[in-house]
């Protein structure tokens, strides 16, 4: 019997996403969000081109979870993927518009083992930039080459909805500082959005918070 799998699912940010997302923990405490997925379904038409999925995540803010459903389409299971989350998120959260996909990547890390050596690490790289030419990079490892396409595609879109919710936050922190005559807390502020907006463009996000 093969002893199992020392880590069957881990993730890794670079640094520069490392940074921004201790920040936004940092800032949303318990309203940070994390995206779990429960299950996929994917169908893929090889003549066609074209791949669709549907898939039930669970997003968990503090004490609450809320089962998310997500369908995409597009050519391949990285794309269908982005379809689904910008459909689910892209109204809600108007900064992905900001960013898009660079490379993305599949590498597969065997086991040391005899025989057919099926039983393997899927380990999924992507590689997001922004409208600031600032990238970001995402690694998700799991058993399995979909769960790990699909997982880095959610994490990924968690990375920059928080890096959105958290900037939203201090957004209104600042604006209330300055209300009270507080230019201290309103530096500090502005200092910890000056890090978050390296993640992605909040113009639109601005310019919605404005007409509020």
């Amino acid at each position: 019997m093969q002893a199992p799998l020392e880590i069957q699912v881990a993730r890794e940010l670079d640094f520069e996403a490392q940074r921004v997302d201790v920040l936004t923990k940092e800032i949303l405490g318990h309203n940070y969000m994390k995206l779990m997925i429960r299950n996929l379904e994917l169908k893929e038409d090889f003549g066609a081109l074209r791949s669709s999925l549907k898939a039930e995540l669970d997003a968990f803010v503090g004490e609450q979870t809320k089962l998310i459903r997500i369908e995409g389409e597009g050519v391949g299971l990285v794309d269908a993927a982005f379809d689904g989350m910008m459909r689910a998120y892209g109204l809600e959260h108007i900064s992905l518009a900001s960013v898009s996909v660079d490379d993305f990547s599949i590498s597969i890390k065997f086991r040391e083992t005899q025989g057919l050596k099926s039983d393997a690490y899927a380990i999924a790289l992507l590689r997001m930039r922004n409208s600031e030419n600032h990238e970001f990079a995402f690694t998700y490892r799991t058993p399995s080459i979909s769960q790990s396409s699909l997982a880095v595609v959610v994490d990924a879109i968690q990375f920059f909805i928080n890096s959105e919710r958290a900037f939203v936050q201090l957004h209104m922190a600042v604006e209330d500082a300055k209300s009270r005559g507080r230019s201290d807390l309103a530096e500090r502020y502005q200092q910890q959005m000056a890090v978050l907006v390296t993640a992605t463009s909040y113009k639109l996000v601005v310019d919605r918070l404005q007409k509020k």
